[in-house]
Order: C-alpha cells, then structure tokens, then sequence
C-alpha cells in the first residue's frame, strides 16, 4: 500500500477511533468498504484502489459535476417543515455503497419472506383475522392502527396482493449484521434516486463500470410497470398514476415513472366515475382506466369514503375499486402492516404464515403502550430512540444521546400524553461508508431502501440494489433527505471470482476501455434521442399504432406554456426597444392603454419608460417566467427529457436575475417542443398563436395573417370531437374581423380546456 493510500485509510478509519477514544462504552460502527485490518473488502477492491489514486479535490470536482446534473434535470424534493415549502437539491455523494451479491442474495431472500409475510397478514386481517383469533397479534392493536381501513373488509382483490411496491428499510449493526429498520408499504418513494444516482454513476465513473461486474437496475421502471399490470387478470390494462401535484415532496418521482413506463401522469381532477368504472378525461375523450399506481395517502384518495373536504382524490373511487372495475396500488389499508407498534410482531407473522424463522431480524423495540415497557423508556430517555408510530421521513423522532435536556424534557410530555403513539429503539450505531466532505473522505451513516415488487401470482421481484441513504452530518444517525440527508449510489458486484482473481487497477489507462463497453448500455444512455417516451391508450397489438394519451388537464397547461413563452419574448422585445430608445411617447400610451403596465401615463417620456423597464424587469417578466416553470412542471408527463432540462436552465438563468439569458433560452426550449410528439406540439403551437392573435385584437392591429396561421394550427386538432367547432368560429373570425367572433372563439377554446381542470 502507497504512503497515500496509507494516510487516506489513517484518516478513513482514524476518526472512528477518536470517536470510540472519547466515548469507551459506544462501539465502533461497521465499516462499509474496509475490515477491521484497514484494508478493502474483497468486492470493494476496485472502488478502493479507485479511491487511492484520486485526490479530494477531485472527489469534489465530481459531487460538483453531479450536483450540476441533479440541477439540470429538475431532481428535487420538498421539505414540509419548512416554512416556504422550496424545492431542494438532495445531496449526493460519489463514492458508491458496495455490497457483494453474495450478500445481496441474503437481503434479497429475507426481503422476499417478509414481503410475503406482510401480504399474508394483510390479506388475513381483511378477511379471516386468524392471526388475531391465534392470539398472536392483538386485535386491538390493528385496530386502534390509523391506517386500518374498514371499507377494506371482505373485498375480494382479483389477486390478493395488498403492496405491491414496497421498501424495506435496513441498516447493518456494530457486527455488520443487516438488520430491519421499518417496513414502507403505503407509497414508498426513493426509487427515482436510485435510478438517477446510477445515471451519475455511469457517466462520472464509466472507468470503474468498463471492469466491474456491477449488477444493473436501470430496468426498473419495465419490472415495475409488468408487476403493475399482473395485479390484474385483464390483458393489456390501462395504467395510469395518480399524483398529489407538483407540490408533493415526491412529486419529480411521480412524474418520472409516469414517462419511463410509458404511462399518463393523472391529478384527481383528470378522473371521473360512471357506472363504477373509472376513466381519464383525454382530448379525444373518456380512456377507461384499469390501474391506478396511487402516491396520495388513504384518506385523501376517494372524499365520498375517507376525507370529504379532500381534492385530491376522485370521488367515487372505491365504489370502483369494490366493483372489481379497478385495481389501486398499493391497496387502500396497507399502512396498517407498516404502523411502528406492529412492527415487533412481524417475525411471528412470518412463523405464522409461512412456517419459517425470519432471514432478517428486528430491531429490539419497546412497546410504549406497555406499561413496564414505558416505563424503562422514560428511565432511558437519553439512551434510546424514540419514534411515533405512524411517523415517517424522520419528523417526530428523538434520538436521545444527541438531545438536549430540553429536547428530552419536551419529548418525555409528549410520550406521557400518548404512549399508544410511539415505540423505542436501542440507539444502534448505523455502518458507515467513506464519503468525501470538503476538508477529506471521512465516515458516515449510512442505511439502506431496496424496493420489492410483489406480482399478482405471488411472486417477488426486487431490483439488485436500492436506495443508500447517508447521513450528510458529522456523527448523525438520521439519514431522511427532508433532516439533511443525502444518498449515493448502490453498487451490487458480483463477487463469485473475486477470490482467485485481481481486478485490474484504474490507475492504468484502458486502451480499449470503450470497446469494452457494451453497444446495448450505450444504446440505453440514448434511448429517448429520437424517440421520447409518450402516453400511450392500451389495447393496441402494436404500440405504434396507439395513440398518445393527452388529458384535458395536460392540453391546457400546454397551452399556457405556449402563451407565456410568446409573452416573455414580447416583452424581451419591450426591453430592447426602450433600451434603444425606438419607442415613442404614443407608442408608449398605446401598449400602457391596452396591456396594462403599471405606468403612470402623465409623467415625462423618460421617467415613464423607467417605469415600465422597472415594471416588466421587476414583474412581469419574473411572474412570466414562474409561470412556464408551473406549466413545464404540471406538462412533464408528456414532455420529453431533454426539452425538460432546457426549461429547467430557463428557471436557473432567472433566479440568477439574467432575465435577457433566459429568454434567449427560450429558442432552445422553442425548438425542443416543435419535435415533441406532433399532439404535444399542436397544443402549445395553439397557445402560441393565440397569444398572439389577442395581443392583436388589443392592440388594434391587422389580424389576417396570424389568425390564419392561428387556423392551421386548429385543424390539426383531434377530429370528430368539440374541437371542430373552433374551425368554423376561427372562420367567422377571420372574415367579420370583429372582436365579438374573436371573443367567442376564445370563450368555445376555454371552455373546452377547462372540463378537464
């Protein structure tokens, strides 16, 4: 081993034991990539000499380089505690989680049994109740459980799988041993990180995958949607998944999935119930759907059966749902199987209904409705961890060791108040992996989300990999993005011939290392170059002759993104004009009269033009600009990836105050949208043409040419349906050149955009 390998691992694990020096009693955390002698695990020998030969600056360069990337493609999250409720970056780290897939065949399988345990109880408690009858899990516990569902009892699925899409929380103790941590079956998210950190991977270290067998996950999406449409035993069913909205934390996730499974991104309001039966509301008109992949909680999915002032969901659903005309998944009711207090019996579900001892075990857990169990709680508050039991994404936790006095005293009330609420842990040192901070590579916490795919026939599927989450802080325990926290990506290396053989260094220069790489991974890298990925209407034999999907919802967005996108370039064409002095005192009345700029018309020529530059650079053009981001946002669904990343650089450009870069971006956007799917482009070319013609009609001027080309644009429009009526009324338009027909025209178009909203 080199000097720098040597101070690089002196540093690595130095820290560690400083940490164990200051405090005797708490033992040294697992160390991911090196064994207690200091040298590389055998599946991490390549990431180690890797490491060796790459300086932190370096390193750095790299999480700058993937933080641009996240940026650019829009990767956020939403933190609800904080008071502006902004989007924010999610950190990310370079150096790779490595796990042998001798290792992962072990997760995998104790994975497998638990999801199939959990689906059992599930399905039992919905409809025979015998482990509750055996005694084994109190009756009273599922429940009191605020996520049981009554309305779920005695449905019959037409396949009795209840999660569907599940993750499963782990993290490895002071021995390395892989443990359970909680179990996520209502909507867990994460998956997008997943995949997206692999994409970094891929491209920042294309060295380290040209000579490392790492096992791949970039089918996910194609795995996911097949595990959807077994959950029913129609062929070829209508999938669609049902969003919150942009503003939930998950909401990049949502539309993500939507465009790589080639399936419609639905809001509640894109949903209605006939006959128990549920349909979209898409431009040619209604699309039966068959399965909604939903990511809003229970109470919110159908206001007719849970919460009656909810706007999110759609009402009549379950009416659907219980008719058998529609499978949601995961299923209403399955976040009683995730609901903290169960979480100790899940082991004895697993004995119950499968006969077997668990793979993966359970995490010592105090029961706070137990009375001697609350009460060595309340004696040991600065000792454990204690979380609600319907808690998620790290709110309302208490880690006691790294709690004030006060945060104890505050908790301990909390606790007394409700101790049916909440369960403690022992405060276990999570396993660490080196991750590069700005002074070096030092240790953190780390745990682990791999996402589990339960097919109607009861068989399960899950991805080689998963979610790493780290603790991005100095010696904390609390991984959730929304505390702090960042990810990496998961490496699976296949490590059947790493003991008889040594994987080439990276220091040495791979001659044919592109040769190496696979012409299918690089065909992947590209697959959305020449063909983007659109909704498509199920039941067609061959793909290319379904048509796009497009809700009602999505054309009106798309028009809007047309409309504001011809409004910034009109007012970018204000700006110039006045910069140049080309515009005339009368001009200046004429646009102030009829566009309403917030100009006092009485003053002197100079300081009305200061006005409106003041008015447009100040306004206008910053609420112009957050409306095309609102619109891209709410059109990602139909919109291809690349034409997403040059909006994004249009909100980046904004917020850094260049609003002449921005609109200059807008060529670029401009050209992205005309070679989006020729349905996609129709309705934003609408919406720009329509800017156009009524600027106009205010503005007095000839309208001939643009309603014509306005015209073009409209006969293009989806045939035999309501749209046709605004050829006829773009006709009567054009030849009466009177604002009335144009008014009416505008009113028919607005109308008809708006039943889907």
């Amino acid at each position: 081993m080199n000097q720098k390998s040597s101070q690089r691992q002196s540093q690595h694990t130095g820290q560690s034991q400083q940490q164990t020096t200051t405090s005797p009693k708490k033992p040294q955390s697992f160390d991911e990539l090196q064994n207690g002698k200091g040298s590389y695990r055998p599946a991490a020998r390549s990431v180690g000499d890797w490491l060796d030969h790459t300086s932190i600056d370096a390193l750095n360069h790299l999480n700058e380089q993937a933080a641009d990337i996240f940026y650019r493609k829009g990767v956020t999250f939403t933190v609800y505690s904080d008071a502006k409720n902004i989007e924010r970056m999610i950190p990310f780290d370079i150096i790779p989680r490595i796990i042998a897939a001798s290792e992962w065949r072990q997760i995998e399988a104790g994975c497998r049994q638990r999801i199939t345990a959990l689906n059992a109880f599930l399905h039992d408690i919905y409809h025979d109740q015998a482990i509750m009858k055996a005694g084994i899990v109190p009756a009273s516990y599922v429940y009191a459980s605020g996520c049981y569902e009554p309305w779920m009892m005695g449905i019959e699925l037409d396949k009795p799988i209840y999660s569907h899409i599940s993750g499963i929380d782990l993290i490895r103790d002071e021995s390395g041993r892989f443990c359970v941590l909680e179990d996520n079956l209502r909507t867990p998210s994460g998956v997008s990180y997943m995949l997206e950190s692999r994409n970094i991977s891929e491209i920042l270290l294309s060295d380290q995958f040209s000579h490392t067998s790492i096992l791949g996950v970039s089918d996910y999406p194609k795995r996911l949607k097949s595990c959807l449409a077994s959950s029913t035993s129609k062929y070829d069913p209508q999938i669609a998944i049902l969003t919150p909205g942009r503003f939930n934390s998950a909401y990049y996730e949502h539309a993500f999935l939507a465009h790589e499974m080639n399936v419609p991104l639905v809001h509640g309001y894109d949903l209605i119930v006939e006959d128990s039966k549920v349909y979209m509301q898409g431009i040619r008109g209604k699309v039966q759907v068959d399965i909604i992949y939903r990511r809003i909680d229970d109470p919110y999915i159908d206001p007719l059966a849970f919460r009656s002032d909810s706007i999110l969901g759609v009402s009549g659903l379950m009416s659907a749902y219980r008719a058998g005309n529609v499978v949601i998944v995961n299923a209403p009711g399955t976040g009683v199987a995730d609901d903290k207090s169960l979480y100790p019996f899940v082991p004895d579900m697993i004995e119950f209904y499968l006969g077997e001892k668990p793979l993966l075990p359970n995490i010592e857990t105090y029961q706070c409705r137990k009375p001697d169990e609350l009460q060595y709680v309340l004696d040991n508050l600065d000792k454990l961890v204690v979380k609600e039991t319907q808690g998620s994404g790290g709110y309302g936790m208490l880690i006691g060791p790294t709690s004030t006095k006060q945060e104890i005293s505050d908790y301990r009330k909390r606790l007394l108040a409700n101790p049916a609420g909440f369960i403690a842990q022992p405060t276990i040192s999570l396993s660490t992996n080196p991750t590069a901070v700005s002074d070096g590579i030092a240790p953190r916490h780390i745990d682990l989300r791999p996402f589990i795919l339960s097919h109607g026939d009861g068989s399960v599927d899950i991805v080689p990999g998963g979610l790493t989450r780290v603790a991005m802080v100095e010696g904390s325990l609390v991984v959730n993005s929304s505390q702090g926290g960042g990810i990496k990506d998961t490496w699976v290396i296949d490590d059947s011939d790493l003991a008889a053989s040594t994987k080439p260094s990276v220091a040495k220069k791979q001659d044919n290392q592109i040769d190496k790489q696979s012409s299918e991974a690089i065909t992947a890298n590209h697959s959305h170059y020449h063909d983007p990925v659109q909704p498509l209407e199920a039941g067609y034999e061959n793909p290319d002759n379904a048509p796009m999907i497009l809700l009602l919802s999505t054309a009106n967005y798309l028009v809007w993104l047309g409309r504001y996108s011809e409004r910034l370039y009109y007012y970018d064409n204000i700006i110039k004009q006045l910069v140049k002095g080309n515009i005339k005192k009368a001009q200046l009345h004429h646009l102030i009269n009829h566009l309403g700029f917030n100009v006092d018309p009485n003053q002197p020529l100079k300081t009305m033009k200061s006005q409106m530059l003041s008015d447009l650079e100040q306004e206008k053009i910053p609420n112009i600009v957050q409306s095309i981001e609102t619109n891209v946002q709410e059109a990602k669904g139909v919109i291809g990836k690349d034409t997403a990343e040059l909006y994004n650089l249009i909100k980046r450009l904004s917020s850094a105050g260049t609003y002449r870069a921005a609109t200059l971006q807008l060529h670029a956007c401009n050209a992205a949208m005309a070679q989006e799917h020729p349905i996609v482009t129709c309705f934003w070319q609408l919406g720009r043409h329509f800017e156009q013609l009524e600027r106009a009609v205010f503005l007095n001027e000839d309208t001939v040419a643009i309603s014509l080309e306005f015209k073009h644009w409209i006969n293009k429009l989806p045939e035999n349906t309501r749209w046709r009526e605004l050829i006829r009324l773009t006709n009567q338009m054009i030849k009466s050149q009177q604002l009335s027909d144009f008014q009416l025209l505008s009113k028919e178009c607005s109308t008809i955009l708006q039943q889907g909203v």
